[in-house]
């Protein structure tokens, strides 16, 4: 067997040795994984930080044999370190009660049943015994979360594991197709089957019916006729022994509710080396796999198609319907190329929302493309939300309240209802969303026609945060600026790199200038050498002038620590040359006492 080589400690300079191995030359790699020749140069100097998903899929195809397993493993491994990571502790939930019990009622009124799922649901036995639990001591639970994260089919799951504990049964009432909030009560009419008797409401009839029964009500799809959540405490008050269980994106917002988040499904740590046994455990590939072994029986998961499969879940957020979509092109595709198509059209900023379809007879049509399911609910925004939904797309990561008020004219009422629509999350002070969420309102923004609006806006906060940052770096609160750079770093690259593809040189020397301070005390030289130089490329006006001396000042001290020292004194006498015929006293001496060259005093 052929020994295999050690990759090198770091992945810019591992990825360097591999296609050096292949005998690639950055171009033919680049063309190999749908990058440019600068993206790639900027992997290996250091200045680019890897997307675990992206080298999975892309680069791990293109570099490395099936059989180099650990040569895989070691530059996954090497990826994720090089990532800044920020845990953000998860918060639990107290589930209270005990299992359901049914009171003493009449027993020989008709007992419901909910309708049979067609496949087991899979994944979510901890959320099913979380809500049962709930059940036990709540009268109203709602079930909230984005599109497409399984809310009714964990709302039917529910039902069926419920039925023994409700003396009446279980009634699933599909709301979905219902228009006005009036037309509830009809809805409900139909589910249990009544018929009023003369001179009897619909309203009253529900009401006597539901008095004497000890029922679970489950009401899918709420999100749309809130204005119908006073029927429902109705019910509840008039009968005792009544309860609701509703799913929905928003809050219904009445008295005695409880509300119920429900999250993606878990997927695999690219970080940590690929485990069969471990990895397979993970609903989300779990789900995946299942799906995809309804149209292929012979489907097996296997060391080869383990990485891409496992990377497809994290791509697709671990989104039940994400996942059933592309278990569906995988019947014409192989994992890595599904994958690969995927991060390819979303990093050319072309529309993959559509691109999963589902061509099932049985599927509701808001389900079959993530598009449908995602427009769904958002347009039942008002413009104004569905405008700062779209412009939150630009975001890279998350943005904080600030910024997206500023960027995204997003008020904080706006803010407030696009949680409560499960569309964004809201948490100390910071928006995030799923990347599915953001890749969709990145399309809308686009096709919008002002994407070019919107990132001028962009690149001017985050123009402003940098030099927030250089000053918070150089004052008593120095941690606390590192954490707000940390967790807005990859914002303002893009600003960055918008405005050096723009050339609006006042934009790129001030971003460039007021992050170099970051970037040393990071350790991320190679990133500042490349965005310094760039910058101190375009040109700018005499206002921006101050700021290129000092942005000179901070590449002589990169040249510096990276010991080349011709480098570094020939910006130093530059930067100072500049200072002296600004008559800048202050930026004189910080040259001079940045360098103890004694050729600049001359």
């Amino acid at each position: 067997m052929t020994k295999l080589p050690t990759l090198p400690a770091s992945f810019g300079p591992a990825l360097r040795f591999l296609r050096k191995r292949a005998h690639l030359t950055q171009d033919e790699l680049g063309r190999r994984v749908g990058y440019s020749r600068e993206q790639i140069a900027r992997l290996e100097n250091g200045s680019r930080f890897p997307d675990l998903t992206v080298v999975a899929a892309l680069f791990v195809p293109a570099l490395l044999m099936e059989d180099e397993t650990p040569l895989i493993e070691q530059l996954l491994k090497l990826a994720g370190n090089t990532r800044v990571t920020q845990v953000t502790p998860t918060r639990t939930r107290h589930m209270r009660g005990q299992p359901i019990r049914a009171p003493i009622v009449t027993p020989r009124l008709r007992v419901h049943s909910p309708p049979t799922p067609l496949l087991p649901l899979i994944g979510r036995e901890a959320e099913v015994n979380a809500l049962l639990d709930l059940l036990a001591s709540e009268r109203l639970v709602t079930v909230l979360g984005a599109p497409g994260i399984g809310k009714t089919r964990l709302a039917l799951e529910v039902a069926r594991a419920a039925l023994p504990f409700f003396a009446h049964g279980v009634a699933f009432v599909s709301l979905v197709d219902v228009v006005s909030p009036a037309d509830v009560p009809y809805a409900v009419l139909r589910t249990l089957a009544l018929t009023p008797v003369a001179h009897q409401s619909v309203d009253d009839a529900i009401a006597a019916y539901l008095a004497p029964r000890h029922l679970l009500l489950v009401l899918d799809n709420c999100d749309h006729i809130l204005d119908a959540a006073p029927f429902f405490t109705a019910w509840l008050e008039c009968a005792p022994y009544l309860k609701l269980l509703c799913t929905s994106r928003v809050p219904l917002d009445v008295y005695g509710e409880q509300e119920w988040p429900l999250g993606p499904l878990g997927t695999p740590d690219l970080a940590q080396p690929p485990d069969l046994d471990i990895w397979r455990s993970r609903p989300a590939l779990q789900l995946l796999c299942a799906r995809i072994r309804a149209a292929d029986p012979a489907f097996t998961l296997t060391e080869a198609n383990l990485l891409p499969l496992a990377t497809l879940c994290i791509a697709l957020d671990g989104l039940p319907l994400a996942l059933e979509l592309a278990a569906v092109r995988l019947r014409d595709l192989a994992p890595d190329v599904l994958v690969q198509q995927l991060l390819t059209l979303r990093s050319n900023g072309q529309p993959a929302s559509t691109w999963l379809q589902q061509t099932r007879r049985n599927v509701a049509e808001r389900h079959r493309t993530l598009q449908a399911a995602i427009a769904w609910s958002v347009k039942r925004l008002t413009t104004a939300e569905q405008i700062a939904f779209a412009r939150l797309g630009v975001f890279i990561g998350g943005c904080s309240r600030e910024a997206a008020l500023q960027v995204a004219a997003a008020e904080p009422e706006i803010l407030v209802c696009l949680e409560r629509t499960s569309l964004i999350k809201l948490q100390d002070e910071r928006i995030t969303l799923l990347e599915t969420l953001r890749t969709y309102a990145f399309e809308q923004l686009t096709a919008s026609g002002n994407l070019a609006e919107c990132q001028a806006a962009h690149a001017a906060h985050y123009t402003a945060f940098a030099q927030d940052v250089f000053n918070g770096l150089q004052g008593e609160q120095q941690a606390f600026w590192m954490q707000r750079a940390l967790a807005d770093h990859e914002n303002c690259l893009v600003a960055l790199r918008w405005a050096l593809a723009s050339e609006h040189g006042e934009i790129a020397i001030t971003i460039a200038d007021s992050l170099w301070w970051f970037w040393y005390r990071r350790g991320l030289f190679t990133l500042a050498l490349e965005m310094l130089t760039a910058a101190l490329g375009l040109a700018t006006s005499d206002q921006s002038q101050p700021t290129r001396a000092s942005a000179l000042n901070g590449l002589a001290s990169i040249y510096l620590v990276l010991d080349d020292y011709t480098a570094s004194l020939d910006c130093h006498r530059e930067g100072l040359s500049l200072c002296r015929e600004l008559g800048d006293r202050r930026g004189t001496a910080t040259v001079c006492s940045t360098s103890n060259r004694p050729v600049l005093g001359s």
